[in-house]
Parts: C-alpha cells; structure tokens; sequence
C-alpha cells in the first residue's frame, strides 16, 4: 500500500510567491466585493423611511437634565428656560424627520417624563423635621 504525501509540489520558491500573490489577491477581491454588498446593505437598510429616532422622553440623561435646572428656577425665568428648551427639542424633532404634530406630541411626552421626574426627586427628599 502506498501513502501519498504530498499533493502538489511548491519545492520552486518561485512557484510559492506566484501562489501566494495568487491567493492574497483572490482573498482581496473577495473582500472588497463583501463590504460592497456589506455597504448596499445598510444604505438599504439605514434609508430614511426605516430610521427612528430614539424618543426625547426616553432619553432619561436630558430629561434628568432639564428637571434639575427647572428645580433651581422659579416663576418666570423657568417659564422662560422651559419655552426655550421646548422650541429647541421641537426643532431638534422636526429635524429628525417627523411631522410638526408628531414631533409636538412628543415634546409634549417630555416635559411629562421631566414632570414625573420633579415629583420623584421631590418624593425622594427627605421632609425637614418639626419640633414643637
């Protein structure tokens, strides 16, 4: 019985560096065809109509943010700093591509999330002591 081992022969040096120049290049092809297909992927994938924005009263760092400073600031110049930032997220909504009622509701949804948080941090306060 006879054992083959060796399949090919790459004793030529020259033959070796041919291949492998062969393969490197093969594999470079291959790869730059699969990030093409990777890239036509995500820009279907990531067109505008399929985007969604991550909803501003979610966003629990800027309504934690907001409340803060509305706690600070009493009677007019909260009013002022919250009409301020209200005109800002709209714009910031609107720019993201929703519809002006649509992006309305959901500052309208964020200063319920930046209310709830006043509550809660008013809530977790402690009450001063009274003595008699």
């Amino acid at each position: 019985m006879r054992i083959i081992t060796r399949i090919s022969s790459y004793d030529d040096a020259s033959t070796a560096a041919l291949s492998f120049r062969f393969h490197i290049g093969g594999y470079a092809i291959a790869c730059s065809a699969m990030v093409d297909s990777l890239r036509q992927f995500m820009v279907w994938k990531m067109s505008p109509e399929k985007v969604r924005a991550f909803p501003i009263d979610r966003q629990l760092f800027l309504v934690r943010e907001v409340a803060a400073k509305l706690y600070d600031l009493h009677g007019e110049p909260a009013a002022s700093f919250w009409r301020a930032k209200a005109a800002e997220l709209l714009d910031l909504v609107v720019g993201s591509g929703r519809d002006r009622a649509t992006a309305s509701d959901e500052v309208r949804r964020f200063f319920l999330a930046v209310q709830r948080e006043l509550s809660a941090g008013l809530a977790a306060e402690p009450a001063p002591v009274l003595s008699a």
